[in-house]
């Protein structure tokens, strides 16, 4: 689909809910210790689809502030002084959550997603180290501990261990994000983390096939596509509405314990500004008296992005920075953060959605060597040759001489 410019989408977990077979007692107290965790997740979450869009205008943009959340609580567990203080900023963490009780909750809230019923929600997590160095072992079961984080050694400069982690990302996120990391990017770094997201659930309601029609959506700007959408008639409880924006909330199969917010702002208004502004849990709760007529696109859409950018405006920027980076906790101080990358899948169609994240933080180790610096200035006459990088297949040739 062109252009988000009009819809935008948040897949929310409606943490009022409990979930089958809990009791009482053992859902509230869940439910409690996820709430820090929580309302980070999701004031990070919006912010950075907020900077996002800013740095990327009017390109569609879709993101798992649960796997990035998750990625960067892992890191910030191995990270000390003003370098951990940064992270916890960014993910919104207030400053008086003790370090324990912020891990704890983190491990709460990923316990009480993949508890709700019906839908499918598979979160993963696993820490990878190059075969010559070594991750400290408090760090190792820290994170074995609240993240039930995988822990394997490789050798970064195989092929194979990009193959592996590859292998891993496709088996968590089931073959719908085939790879997040290049073999050039894992040979620059000593130690990698990963998260991935996994998402299927079925509509409470579904759309019925035969009423998809195509028809006109209007883009950012003045571009018109055409997109099909599909219909529903007599929507109760589904409707919101408020200063900026109307939504409907789409609830999941069986007991709506997870649900679809597509909001639509008011014409002029940016679509990552409105989000940044709304109260999720309000937005799930406030149900109004009116019987919704809801014509949606169906679509299939694909992001991925380096999220380093972002982070550093966010305020992490010290983790990316040799000299200032302290990942010590991790197990050298030489560490620092080279990238941090984020791929997702969304498919929407009559029947429900399927969603998919992957996030990788790269760390190389000690300090990067200073570039030979040269000038060129193509002056005259050159030549032009489009390559396939793998086969070194030449596609276009050619000299030129007079540009």
């Amino acid at each position: 689909m062109a252009g988000t410019g009009c819809v935008a989408l948040i897949a929310a977990a409606a943490l009022a809910q409990g979930g089958r077979g809990s009791s009482m007692r053992d859902t509230d107290q869940l439910t409690g210790k996820a709430t820090v965790a929580a309302a980070a997740q999701t004031a990070f979450g919006l912010r950075l689809l907020r900077v996002l869009a800013a740095t990327e205008p009017h390109r569609n943009i879709f993101v798992s502030p649960t796997s990035v959340f998750l990625a960067l609580g892992m890191l910030e567990s191995g990270a000390a002084g003003g370098t951990r203080a940064e992270i916890r900023a960014t993910l919104a963490v207030p400053a008086d959550v003790r370090e324990a009780a912020l891990h704890e909750s983190a491990a709460a809230l990923s316990n009480w997603l993949r508890r709700q019923d019906g839908a499918e929600l598979a979160i993963a997590n696993a820490l990878w180290a190059d075969r010559h160095i070594s991750l400290a072992p408090e760090y190792l079961e820290h994170c074995r501990r609240f993240y039930e984080s995988q822990a394997q050694t490789l050798d970064f400069h195989d092929p194979a261990a990009a193959a592996a982690i590859n292998a891993w990302v496709r088996a968590n996120t089931r073959n719908k994000i085939a790879e997040i990391v290049s073999e050039r990017a894992i040979a620059a770094s000593k130690a990698i983390l990963t998260n991935a997201v996994y998402f299927k659930g079925k509509w409470q309601i579904p759309f019925e096939k035969k009423l998809t029609r195509p028809g006109p959506f209007h883009g950012a700007g003045s571009s018109t596509t055409q997109a099909n959408f599909m219909h529903q008639t007599g929507l109760r409880h589904a409707y919101r509405s408020a200063e900026g924006y109307q939504a409907a909330v789409l609830d999941y199969a069986p007991d709506g314990g997870l649900a679809l917010a597509v909001v639509l702002p008011r014409p002029g208004s940016e679509v990552a500004e409105v989000l940044a502004k709304i109260d999720v849990r309000k937005l799930l709760r406030d149900e109004q008296a009116v019987e919704l007529d809801l014509r949606l696109p169906r679509f299939t859409m694909d992001y991925g992005t380096s999220l380093r950018l972002a982070l550093s405006q966010m305020g992490m920027a010290a983790a990316f920075d040799y000299g200032s980076a302290d990942f010590s906790p991790l197990g050298s101080r030489e560490f620092f953060v080279g990238d941090v990358l984020h791929k997702t899948r969304l498919e929407l169609d009559e029947e429900g959605t399927v969603a998919a994240a992957a996030t990788a933080i790269l760390a190389p180790m000690g300090m990067p060597q200073p570039l030979e610096k040269k000038t060129l200035t193509v002056d005259r006459p050159f030549g032009l040759l489009l390559c396939e990088r793998q086969t070194g297949a030449v596609v276009f040739a050619g000299v030129v001489y007079e540009p």
